[in-house]
C-alpha cells in the first residue's frame, strides 16, 4: 500500500546517505493517520509534534512519520583553528 512512499524516502535517505556532510533520517512514529469525511487528516501525536501524516495522493490512509534533515557544511571544520582558539583553556 505504501510502496511509492517507501521509495520516496529510499531514494532521499539514499540520496543523503551518499554525502557526509548531511544527515536525513525517517523515524514512524507508532501510528497511522486517515482521512476524515470532511477531507482532514487525523492528527498524528507524539514525539512534541514532530510527526506529520505522509500520504500517497487519492489514498486514504497514511503513515505518521518524523523527518529530521540536517547539513553539516554551515558548522566549521572541527580542525578549524577559530575552533582551537575559542575553546577554554586551563
Amino acid at each position: 500500500m505504501f510502496i511509492a512512499l517507501g521509495i520516496q524516502l529510499f531514494v532521499a535517505v539514499t540520496y543523503a546517505a551518499g554525502k557526509d556532510d548531511e544527515h536525513f533520517s525517517v523515524d514512524y512514529c507508532g501510528m497511522n493517520c486517515t482521512q476524515q469525511e470532511d477531507g482532514s487528516w487525523t492528527a498524528c501525536s507524539g514525539r512534541n509534534e514532530e510527526c506529520r501524516c505522509y500520504h500517497e495522493s487519492g489514498k486514504k490512509n497514511g503513515l505518521c512519520l518524523s523527518t529530521t534533515y540536517i547539513d553539516f557544511s554551515q558548522y566549521g571544520n572541527p580542525s578549524d583553528s577559530d575552533i582551537a582558539a575559542a575553546s577554554p583553556r586551563p
